[in-house]
């Protein structure tokens, strides 16, 4: 533990935890909080399995724009733009599943 947290490299753990904990936030936490998030607040018309479906085939486009960021960017502005992307992706499942229909943007 004195290797990894010592001077050297302190920095190179510490993002590499925080990179881990947004991956599996998304990841784990989507995957628990989005069907029930779906069933309460969100009428599609199908049950949340079937989005849940939909939203891991809907998936593959980003994962392949993400490949296409690593050919044409450094490493780590891509991992930027990818965080960058996520947290806004987040942010709009936040207030776009809080909202009702029929208000404005302002009514919080």
């Amino acid at each position: 533990l004195g290797f990894i947290f010592g001077p050297a490299m302190r920095y190179t753990t510490l993002v590499s935890c925080f990179t881990s904990f947004c991956k599996d936030f998304i990841f784990f936490g989507g995957g628990y909080v989005f069907p029930q998030v779906l069933s309460e607040t969100v009428t599609l018309g199908t049950s949340p399995a079937v989005a849940l479906l939909l939203g891991g085939l809907l998936e593959m486009p980003g994962i392949i724009l993400a490949l296409g960021f690593d050919r044409v960017m450094a490493r780590r502005p891509t991992i930027v733009v990818i965080l960058a992307t996520l947290t806004t992706c987040m942010l709009a499942f936040v207030f776009g599943g809080s909202h009702k229909l029929g208000g404005g943007w302002f009514e919080y």
